[in-house]
């Protein structure tokens, strides 16, 4: 069942409301809408606080592999490289090193985003901003690559 569909059945299961759910989570019925159909996902943490409302694990929801996983194939999905891989590894030795270790622990090793910002004595804020950015970078090298 699918992260959306399994949101969508506990709440039910719980008698609870879009917009029940959503004032628990100070998150708007919209957006609670998005993730049960399925346009957006939750993050795992939104995943941890929606998993204690309904009492379940947030395993039953979505793993914390998945959900970090998802933060990288959301852009990967509309990219056509033949070699994604060497296109990686050739992207990885772009960047200065602390951002590629950043993406490593993140997306090879599964890091949670605190954990690095301890290794590295940075803000979580500015981990997830590292994140980004470098998915960015790479959705940019890989349009380059393909064209």
């Amino acid at each position: 069942m699918l992260t959306g569909q399994k949101i969508a059945e506990l709440r039910a299961n719980m008698d609870l409301s879009q917009e029940q759910l959503a004032e628990k989570l100070y998150v708007t019925r919209a957006m609670v809408s998005k993730w049960e159909r399925g346009i957006c996902l939750p993050d795992y943490n939104m995943i941890l606080k929606i998993a204690e409302i309904l009492s379940v694990s947030p395993d039953e929801i979505m793993s914390r592999n998945d959900a970090v996983l998802n933060e990288l194939y959301s852009f990967l999905s509309d990219t056509d490289s033949n070699d994604l891989l060497k296109d990686l590894n050739d992207f990885l030795s772009t960047l200065n090193g602390r951002d590629r270790s950043v993406f490593i622990r993140r997306y090879y090793y599964l890091e949670d985003i605190n954990t690095i910002a301890e290794n590295y004595n940075i803000t979580e804020s500015n981990v997830r901003t590292v994140l980004m950015r470098t998915r960015k970078k790479f959705k940019k090298y890989l349009e380059r690559m393909i064209s």
